[in-house]
Parts: structure tokens; C-alpha cells; sequence
């Protein structure tokens, strides 16, 4: 396995192509694979010339440091040109079957020390890789959008990859100017299932006594933001969002962790092709009312954080950085329990618990913990 100097993309929508830009200012030649010559143009044109444009058009880059950026992307619609990448990541839309093949399409025409992962944000490693000789140069590699703003990037080993493929990635991330944290293969990894069950619990009080602005409001308040999660919601896009919520609940809600199940509230948003209406108001004032969703929020997190630590699936130090990091929370979930107080988080993992939403973590089952050593 040599250097990381060439890195290809499969999909160059939204996410791949802000992968791209990043990897290009960072000093890595990109090239980008599409489906066909047309879209290939079109994509260039779109997300390297106009956003580079605008770029230049702000102050934040010069235009020889634009023409620099622009000159290290190419795209191609055939996989036989990404045969000279070091590495290659897939960005295409979350559809499994898709990816799967894509695999099969780069295993034919990859050198056997390239690099291969995929962006998905919920799907197993293991699985998508399953067609790929030398798995041991197989991960994952999940960005978070906006992958040009946000700054988080998921290193995530499958059972067969290697030390020296997760070694590689660790430092191409931090390269390209990312915070990497590592995490097991596991359903969404190690924060989406955090914010995902987050939304889910918010989501299905929606109705009669909470409106979006109310619910948007607790979020605020809970998790100390300026941002809350209806409007987190929004700008992921619900189509994302429910289909992730679908995903995980497929993953887990038959296994000893347990995950919700998908609310009505957020089919019904998503088929409606309408975001929330965060001006839904007014807010609720009545504080019985707010703490009932409150407490069910922070249960929720806390529950599926501590399975998350009891699984192995990421370590406590970067769940909350990595928190923190993607998501702008002020406090992680485990800095959180501390400032509440671990008889009061007891609580709250116990009362979601009993609403059927997540198994009892075992940390809690036989007693309330001490306070978190972070």
C-alpha cells in the first residue's frame, strides 16, 4: 500500500463533490466518476467552477488559488480511469444494491493495494464490501454534511481491515484538515445513531400539543444550541432523515439494544414533500408540557450512547468530541449525564426504557454509575 496521492469519487452530487474540493485544496489529485460524459460536464461546471467562483467572488480565495484547486479535479464516466487511484471513495445516493455493485465495478478495475470505502451513512461495512478481494484494504470513510463546512469524519474498520489501511485514512483525513474519530462497523456508526434516534423521539410528539416551533424550542433548551434538531432536520433533508430512521430501525429494534420505530409524524412530513414549518408556533409555555418531551430526549440519547460504549463501537473520549464536532452540541452525551447528575440520568435512561424504545443498557441495570471519568 503506497501513498495517498490520487483519490478517486464515485458520485459527484452534493457530498462527493464537497469531498472532492476539500481533497483538492489539501493537495490530492481528484478524479470523479459519473454516470455519463453529460453529467460529467454538467458536475464540473456546477460544484468546482461556479462554487469556486463564488469562493473568489467572496475574498476567500485568490483566483491563481482557484485555477490551482480547479486544475487538480477531473471527472470521467469510466471506472477504467480510476484505475491509478490510491484511494477511492463512494459518495453515491444511500441505496444498498447500488453500492454493492459499484464495489464489484471498482474491484475489476482497482489496483489490489488501492484503498476502497464508502460514505454511506448507515449501512454495514462488511455487507457493501462483501464482493471486494483484499477486504483488508476496505472501511469506511463517513463525512458529515456539509462535508466542506463540518469538520467530523468517521474512520470506520470492518473486521478485515487492516492497521495499515485504517492508519492511511486516519492520516488522510487529518490531512485534509478533518477531526477523525474511530469507530467500529456498526448500524450508522457511532453518531447517527445518537442524532437519528434524536429526531425520531422529537418527532413523534408532534401533533395536537406540540407544534414544530415548541418542539424546535426544547431541542434549544436541552441540548443548549442555537440550531435545534426540527431545523437540523430541515437542512439534512427529511427524504435523508427517513430513510435513515427506517434503516437503523431495521438494524436494531430486534436486537439487546433496541432501536424506536419510525414515527408516522416523519413519513407523513417526508411524503408531503413539505420541511418542517418551524414558524408553526406559538411555543408552549407550559413547563410540564416542555419537560415531558425534554426528558424523553435526553433519555433517548443517553440510552443509545451507553450502548454504544458497552458495544465497543467508538470510545467514550471520541463519541464526545465527535459530538460535539458534527452535531455543535456545547456538551456531549456523557458530559451531559455529569451535569445533570447521574441519579437524575438514571431516570431518564429508565423512563426510555420503559416506553419500549431502547433495551436497558448494562451499566445501568443494576445501579446508577458514578460520574464519567472524561
Amino acid at each position: 500500500m503506497g501513498k495517498i496521492e490520487t483519490v478517486g469519487i464515485v458520485g459527484f452530487g452534493v457530498m462527493g463533490a464537497a469531498i472532492g474540493l476539500n481533497a483538492a485544496s489539501s493537495g490530492y489529485r481528484v478524479i470523479y466518476k459519473e454516470l455519463n460524459d453529460e453529467l460529467v460536464r454538467s458536475m464540473y461546471d456546477r460544484w468546482v467552477k461556479s462554487a469556486l467562483e463564488k469562493r473568489v467572488a467572496k475574498g476567500k480565495m485568490t483566483r491563481q488559488e482557484m485555477d490551482h484547486v480547479a486544475g487538480m479535479i477531473s471527472g470521467t464516466s469510466s471506472y477504467q480511469d480510476l484505475a491509478s487511484c490510491d484511494l477511492v471513495i463512494e459518495a453515491a445516493v444511500e441505496k444498498m444494491d447500488l453500492k454493492i455493485q459499484i464495489f464489484k465495478d471498482l474491484d475489476a478495475v482497482c489496483r489490489p493495494d488501492a484503498i476502497i470505502v464508502s460514505n454511506t451513512s448507515t449501512f454495514l461495512i462488511e455487507r457493501l464490501m462483501a464482493s471486494v478481494s483484499n477486504p483488508s484494504r476496505t472501511a469506511g470513510l463517513h463525512y458529515f454534511f456539509p462535508a466542506n463546512i463540518n469538520r467530523l469524519v468517521e474512520v470506520i474498520r470492518q473486521k478485515a481491515t487492516s492497521d495499515e489501511t485504517f492508519t492511511a485514512l486516519m492520516a488522510f483525513a487529518e490531512k485534509n484538515r478533518k477531526v477523525p474519530i474511530a469507530v467500529k462497523d456498526f448500524p450508522g456508526f457511532a453518531i447517527n445513531p445518537v442524532f437519528i434516534s434524536s429526531y425520531m423521539m422529537l418527532d413523534s410528539f408532534y401533533g395536537d400539543e406540540y407544534n414544530v416551533a415548541t418542539l424546535e424550542r426544547i431541542s434549544q433548551l436541552a441540548l443548549n444550541v442555537r440550531f435545534g434538531i426540527m431545523w437540523v432536520q430541515n437542512g439534512s433533508g427529511l427524504g435523508t432523515c427517513y430513510h435513515a430512521a427506517v434503516s437503523m430501525n431495521d438494524y436494531l429494534a430486534d436486537t439487546d439494544v433496541g432501536y424506536p420505530a419510525v414515527p408516522d409524524q416523519l413519513k407523513n412530513q417526508f411524503e408531503s414533500g413539505q420541511t418542517w414549518n418551524l414558524e408553526d408556533g406559538p411555543v408552549a409555555g407550559d413547563p410540564a408540557l416542555l419537560n415531558v418531551v425534554k426528558d424523553r430526549l435526553l433519555g433517548s440519547i443517553f440510552t443509545i450512547s451507553n450502548h454504544l460504549i458497552e458495544k465497543k463501537v467508538v470510545s467514550m473520549k471520541d463519541l464526545e468530541l465527535g459530538i460535539c464536532t458534527s452535531l455543535a452540541w456545547p456538551k456531549g452525551p456523557f458530559a451531559m449525564m455529569n451535569a445533570l447528575g447521574m441519579k437524575e440520568s438514571a431516570r431518564l435512561v429508565a423512563l426510555t426504557v420503559a416506553s419500549g424504545e431502547f433495551k436497558m443498557p448494562k451499566t445501568f441495570a443494576e445501579r446508577i454509575p458514578l460520574p464519567w471519568d472524561l
